[in-house]
């Protein structure tokens, strides 16, 4: 992969599959979140480096001389592979240490790789150049319209197995727009619903792909796994006033639900093989992402342990009842809300998930 190749951006990058010696930096910048992070998480595919092997920097509290050790030291266990060092939030350290940086890029550390995540940099600076010359420099841009349907249809493709069709694609882009994170959450959640060839009918991406429908779910979610239940009562109210139906209202609840249920049930099988639970293990093996992590780590210990083992098993009922005995609205709405209080918080202390 040339280091100067003007055409490089996040969309393009994403889809590229030949393996290649990873540069002395990898550069991801622009205002989405998911796009940057998901750019350098595929450089460290196709440069073979594994994730464990990285270390990891917040650009807010890193100050020059403890990164540059991290790119400059050989461990006495190196055995040979790249020294990876990944910065986040880099945009406060780029400005303080922009000199340093540049410095550094000019001359980097042999056999090191600098992974620097940053909203903006603008490409007139002499970082870009500098980077764009020798690295990868991944901006992730804006899609038109016509270019963010396309990128739906084959990223639905090659990462959940789907089968979309292009009207099912503008679907996506005229409900949630260019918010490719929550489109990749909701390709995810459509891919549970898919025939074995990954198709999905019109009928189930109108339901489940729902807008600002979409996005008051995500926040009833999050209210939920907060214990505000009160603000999640009163969501649950606007989805049912707008003509959502309870079944609709939990099919998507519970995707992002359930992942809580399957970090606890994670938890407990490390215990059981006698190993020290990992919080950000078992959330990343439930599907969160790496941007969700800390947000969910929270959540789970919020929820606590009792609660969060029976979480699959609540949702199993839900969804039984809402099929079953309350499938009209009024009795739907009935059991969402019991949902709910199940969940919410009866004491000062709630019971904690061993971290």
């Amino acid at each position: 992969m040339a280091a100067s190749d003007s055409t490089l951006n996040a969309s393009n990058f994403l889809e590229r599959t030949e393996p290649a010696e990873l540069p002395s930096v990898v550069a991801a910048s622009g205002s989405d979140d998911f796009l940057r992070l998901k750019s350098l998480e595929h450089a460290m595919v196709l440069g073979g480096v594994d994730s464990e092997t990285v270390r990891s920097f917040d650009g807010e509290e890193t100050q020059w001389r403890d990164l540059h050790d991290e790119l400059a030291t050989r461990s006495l266990f190196d055995l040979g592979g790249r020294r990876v060092a990944r910065l986040r939030n880099a945009d406060s350290f780029v400005s303080k240490y922009r000199e340093s940086l540049e410095r550094w890029v000019e001359r980097p550390s042999p056999g090191a790789t600098l992974l620097l995540d940053v909203r903006t940099l603008p490409a007139n600076t002499i970082l870009a150049k500098q980077i764009k010359k020798v690295g990868w420099l991944i901006p992730t841009g804006e899609f038109k319209d016509s270019e963010l349907a396309d990128w739906i249809v084959r990223w639905g493709k090659n990462q959940h197995g789907l089968s979309l069709r292009r009207p099912q694609a503008n679907v996506f882009v005229e409900r949630i727009g260019s918010v490719c994170g929550l489109i990749d959450c909701e390709l995810a959640k459509l891919a549970l619903f898919a025939d074995a060839k990954g198709a999905v009918s019109d009928a189930r991406v109108d339901e489940l792909v729902g807008g600002w429908r979409t996005q008051t779910v995500w926040k009833l979610a999050e209210f939920i796994a907060e214990g505000q239940i009160n603000e999640a009562l009163a969501e649950i109210n606007n989805l049912i006033m707008a003509a959502q139906s309870p079944i609709g209202i939990a099919a998507q609840l519970s995707w992002s639900l359930r992942r809580y249920g399957v970090a606890a049930r994670a938890i407990e099988q490390m215990e059981r093989f006698g190993q020290r639970p990992d919080l950000s293990s078992a959330l990343t093996k439930a599907g969160f992402k790496t941007f969700e992590l800390a947000s969910a780590e929270k959540r789970l210990r919020r929820i606590g342990r009792p609660r969060a083992r029976e979480l699959l098993s609540w949702l199993l009922d839900l969804e039984l009842a809402l099929k079953g005995s309350h499938s009209n609205d009024d009795r739907g709405r009935l059991a969402l809300e019991s949902l709910l209080l199940k969940l919410a918080d009866h004491s000062p202390s709630s019971p904690r998930v061993a971290s």
